[in-house]
């Protein structure tokens, strides 16, 4: 990618010279401008092959210099990065719908900025797989959709196919092996492995990366829909779920660890959720078995075993060998 011009757009001179140094070390040829104002005009004497673009600026913010770029048609398909100290999910689906290719929060690193314009300008020299009209990213081709979440991530793919109202399945292969299904546009249902439906779905958004491909046709199973709502509004709730767990896994044990009922029955009167764990728990069982066992989000079922592990009525089931050294180690 060395030779392709990117416009930094911020407010901040500081960041203009960081990302400016950074990217220019490896190749880039890099402009700047201190807010979409002045970023257009730039953009109107000489075409960048992108821009990275802060929200909040003066004179013009980042989302009027989105829009635009995406409403005119010489720069209609011109490669799009928010970069901004917003992390309100609202926000961040607002950049996707208006056509961002990528969406990088402050505090970054060097790094991850130079790996997402690398990453976006490969996608568009590819042709990405689509192409934009009217500021909305449109698959290209006949049919075929496929690729890596670390091209384009799996919310973005669900945005695309949402936007241009698509039927079919979404496959993607992962931690496990899962399935999105669509009808005109709309997400009616996911599973994998034993689940479906939003818990179906939200976990596998939660996945770090996956493999996707999508077979356009109307989706034989499953028949009945179970997802309400539109994709924005969907993956909003998917987003600030992730967000919370994220938060509460440093609380809990890893998923492949070993998690045993000390419950003995005497104890106040559980809620069904919570008599759902602890009998899934009651020979032992991993966090993530735990988990699926219970009907409700990830989200909620973590909140649960959080707060029986911290009333002492769930337990770490330590390896013997693990178990020895704690005693040996209390001893001396």
């Amino acid at each position: 990618m060395a030779g392709k011009r990117v416009l930094v757009v911020d407010d901040s001179l500081l960041i203009r010279r960081v990302l400016s140094d950074a990217l220019e070390e490896i190749g880039y040829q890099v402009d700047t401008a201190e807010n979409g104002a002045e970023a257009l005009k730039k953009i109107n004497q000489s075409r960048p092959d992108l821009v990275v673009s802060d929200i909040l600026m003066p004179a013009m913010d980042g989302w009027a210099l989105c829009e635009a770029i995406r409403r005119a048609e010489p720069t209609r398909d011109l490669p799009f990065i928010f970069l901004t100290t917003e992390r309100d999910v609202p926000k961040r689906i607002k950049g996707l719908e208006m056509g961002a290719d990528d969406f990088v929060c402050k505090p970054f690193s060097k790094e991850e900025v130079v790996a997402r314009v690398g990453s976006v300008l490969r996608r568009a020299s590819r042709g990405g797989g689509r192409s934009r009209r009217k500021g909305r990213t449109q698959v290209s081709g006949p049919t075929h959709l496929a690729g890596h979440s670390d091209q384009i991530s799996v919310p973005d793919v669900l945005q695309m196919l949402s936007q241009n109202g698509k039927s079919g399945t979404l496959n993607l292969r992962g931690r496990s092996v899962g399935r999105i299904y669509f009808r005109d546009g709309k997400i009616i249902n996911a599973e994998t492995r034993s689940l479906k439906g939003r818990k179906a779905l939200f976990r596998l958004v939660a996945w770090p990366e996956a493999h996707f491909d999508f077979e356009p046709g109307i989706p034989e199973r499953p028949a009945e829909p179970a997802l309400e709502g539109s994709t924005s509004s969907v993956l909003m709730e998917g987003f600030k779920q992730l967000d919370e767990m994220r938060q509460l896994a440093q609380r809990l044990p890893r998923l492949d660890e070993k998690i045993r009922s000390k419950a003995t029955g005497t104890e106040a009167p559980f809620t069904v959720t919570q008599r759902i764990i602890l009998n899934a728990a009651a020979g032992g069982a991993t966090l993530e078995e735990i988990i699926d066992a219970v009907p409700d989000d990830d989200l909620v079922a973590c909140a649960f075993i959080d707060d029986l592990l911290q009333r002492d009525l769930l337990e770490v089931v330590r390896p013997a060998s693990r178990a020895r050294q704690a005693a040996t180690g209390a001893k001396d």
